[in-house]
C-alpha cells in the first residue's frame, strides 16, 4: 500500500492532525474531535454541538444554513459520551468556504437566550424519540463502565437542561478547547487548503488537556441479569476488561468482525450448528481510556432459554478455534485501500480510530501494527476477552 500521501503533525496550539492527500479526487473531507472529560451535567455538551449551529458572528441559523446550501455540502455533528465531532465533505471548489464557516461556528462564544430557547425545543424531540424506541440493550450496555462518568445520558434530561446555568454551559464549551483536540484532512486539499487548516484551527488558542480520575461509585457483577418480562427475549452477553492494552485495542475490531460479521463469522457457523439460526447476531465493542467492553445480541424464544444459556460457555471455547486472518484480513486491511478513494469514510476510520486508541493513529500505523496479526495472536487477543468479567442480560418483551 502507498502511504505517501500520509502526513501526521502537531499544529502550534498542540492539536494534533492527520492528512491524506489525494490529488486524483474530486473531494476534500474534514473532520475535527474535541474529546472531554463528562463531569458536567448529562446532556450540557449535546446542548452545546446545538448551540454551535445556531451562531457564527454575524452570522445566525438561517444563514449558516443558507450557506452550507450554497457550497452543496452539509456540516454535520455528533457527540458522544466522551467527545464531539464535526465533519464535512466537499468539492475542493468550496474548501475553504466550508472550513471558514466551520471555524466560525466553533469559536463564538456568546449566544444569547433567544439562541438558546431555539435549541431546548429540538432536543426535547430528539430525547422524545430515543425514549419512543425499544433500545433497552443500548441502555444496559451505557451503564456497564465502571468510570461512572461514562454512564450519564449524552442526551440528558430535558427538565434539567432547561435549568442548567450560562455559566455551565459556557464553561462545558470552553472545556471543548484543550491540546486532545484532533484534526482529519482527507481527499483533493491543495498546499493552501492545507495551510488555512493551520491558520484557523492552528491557532485557536488550546489549554492543556488533564485526564481526571475516574469516577468508580459501585460495581455491579452479576454474571446473570433480567430485565422486562415476556415471551421474547434478547440475550445480551458483554466481556468486561479493565486494562486492555493497544494490541487488545487494536484486534477487538478484528475479533468483531471474525466472530460475527457475515454468515461465515464464527458466531453463525457455531449456533447454527447447535440449532439456532440468526438472521443477525449483533456484535459490537465499546471503548472508553482502558475499559472494553466487548458483547454480542441475539433474539431467542423465551422458551428456549434453558438450550441457549450453556451455549455461552461452548462459543467461547470453540472461538478460539476461528481462522480469523482468512476471514478478516480481506475486508480490514486488504480493503484499506479503499479509503484511499473515499475521503468521507478514510476520515471516519480515523475518527473512529481515535475513539479507540485515544489518540490519532495514521492509517500506515494501523497497517503495520494490524499486518503482524496471526490467528495465534487474535486467538489469544480472544482468550483475554473471554476471560475477563461476563454479564449475561436477559431482556424481556
Amino acid at each position: 500500500m502507498d502511504f505517501s500521501g500520509e502526513k501526521s503533525i502537531k499544529l502550534k496550539n498542540g492539536a494534533n492532525m492527520i492528512s491524506f492527500c489525494a490529488p486524483h479526487l474530486h473531494t476534500v473531507a474534514f473532520s475535527v474531535v474535541f474529546p472531554f472529560e463528562p463531569e458536567y451535567t448529562p446532556g450540557v455538551y449535546h446542548l452545546v454541538e446545538h448551540l454551535f449551529f445556531e451562531r457564527a458572528g454575524d452570522l445566525r441559523a438561517d444563514k449558516i444554513n443558507a450557506q452550507m446550501t450554497a457550497n452543496g455540502s452539509e456540516i454535520n455533528g455528533y457527540t458522544s459520551v466522551s467527545s464531539m465531532c464535526f465533519q464535512f465533505t466537499c468539492r475542493e471548489e468550496v474548501f475553504l468556504s466550508q472550513l471558514r464557516l466551520l471555524y466560525a461556528m466553533l469559536t463564538q462564544k456568546e449566544y444569547s437566550e433567544e439562541e438558546l430557547q431555539k435549541v431546548l425545543p429540538v432536543i426535547r424531540n430528539e430525547i422524545f424519540e430515543s425514549d419512543f424506541y425499544d433500545g433497552r440493550a443500548g441502555e444496559v450496555l451505557s451503564e456497564l463502565w465502571f468510570d461512572s462518568r461514562y454512564a450519564g445520558s449524552v442526551l440528558g434530561d430535558s427538565g434539567v437542561l432547561e435549568r442548567v446555568s450560562d455559566a455551565e454551559i459556557d464553561s462545558a464549551r470552553k472545556s471543548l478547547f484543550t491540546t486532545g483536540m484532533c484534526l482529519f484532512l482527507a481527499g483533493n486539499f491543495t498546499e493552501k487548503d492545507f495551510r488555512e487548516v493551520e491558520n484557523t484551527f492552528g491557532k485557536i488558542p488550546l489549554q492543556n488537556r488533564e485526564a481526571t480520575p475516574p469516577r468508580k461509585e459501585g460495581r455491579e457483577e452479576k454474571p446473570l441479569n433480567r430485565v422486562g418480562g415476556g415471551r421474547e427475549l434478547q440475550v445480551l452477553v458483554t466481556y468486561h476488561v479493565e486494562c486492555a492494552d493497544y494490541e487488545l485495542k487494536m484486534a477487538a475490531h478484528w475479533l468483531r468482525s471474525a466472530l460475527f460479521d457475515g454468515l461465515d463469522a464464527a458466531a453463525f457457523r457455531y449456533f447454527e450448528g447447535k440449532g439456532f439460526q440468526f438472521y443477525s447476531i449483533d456484535g459490537n465493542y465499546n471503548i472508553r481510556g482502558d475499559e472494553l467492553i466487548f458483547s454480542y445480541l441475539v433474539h431467542i424464544e423465551k422458551r428456549d432459554k434453558k438450550y441457549f444459556l450453556p451455549l455461552i460457555d461452548g462459543f467461547e471455547k470453540a472461538a478460539k478455534k476461528t481462522e480469523f486472518v482468512s476471514l478478516v484480513r480481506p475486508y480490514l486491511f486488504d480493503n484499506l485501500v479503499y479509503l484511499f478513494d473515499n475521503p468521507e469514510r478514510l476520515c471516519s476510520h480515523y475518527v473512529e480510530a481515535w475513539q479507540d486508541m485515544s489518540g490519532p493513529v495514521t492509517l500506515r500505523e494501523e497497517a503495520e501494527f494490524c499486518g503482524s496479526f496471526t490467528d495465534e495472536k487474535l486467538a489469544a487477543c480472544w482468550q483475554r476477552i473471554a476471560g475477563s468479567l461476563r454479564r449475561v442480560f436477559l431482556i424481556g418483551r
